[in-house]
């Protein structure tokens, strides 16, 4: 019944909370699979949260429009130190929470290697708003 309830909720409610929801999923895939290699648990824990969770590299030539961009804005940038997570619109029912994963070189610099990408209905954003 309180998912069949009205809601009104701000835009920055909504912003917020998704990115509490992906920041909280993030959380969970690094302490499994830092590495985004194990599809099943990845495709479990998509399920049971009702979300895609997928690993975007500069090369995957499946991603869409928006995921594209921002794998652009990760890589083209010089100074990674203060690169951190986004959240993106996706269409007008979605919403995309990336987050850059890189590797460290002897030289102590950071190298983009992938990002965690995790695309989220808005539905699912606003049901789990208390």
């Amino acid at each position: 019944m309180e998912a069949k309830s009205l809601k009104k909720i701000s835009d920055a409610e909504l912003t917020e909370a998704a990115l509490n929801y992906g920041r909280s999923l993030a959380r969970t895939i690094e302490v499994r699979d830092k590495s985004l290699t194990n599809r099943i648990f990845l495709d479990s824990l998509g399920k049971a949260f009702d979300v895609q969770i997928i690993s975007m590299h500069p090369t995957d030539s499946f991603l869409r429009g928006v995921e594209r961009k921002i794998i652009e804005a990760y890589t083209s940038g010089s100074d990674l130190s203060g690169v951190g997570d986004d959240l993106q619109k996706m269409g007008t029912d979605s919403l995309i929470y990336t987050k850059p994963l890189f590797i460290e070189r002897p030289d102590g610099s950071l190298e983009f290697s992938q990002a965690l990408g995790i695309r989220i209905p808005k539905r699912q954003v606003i049901l789990s708003i208390k």
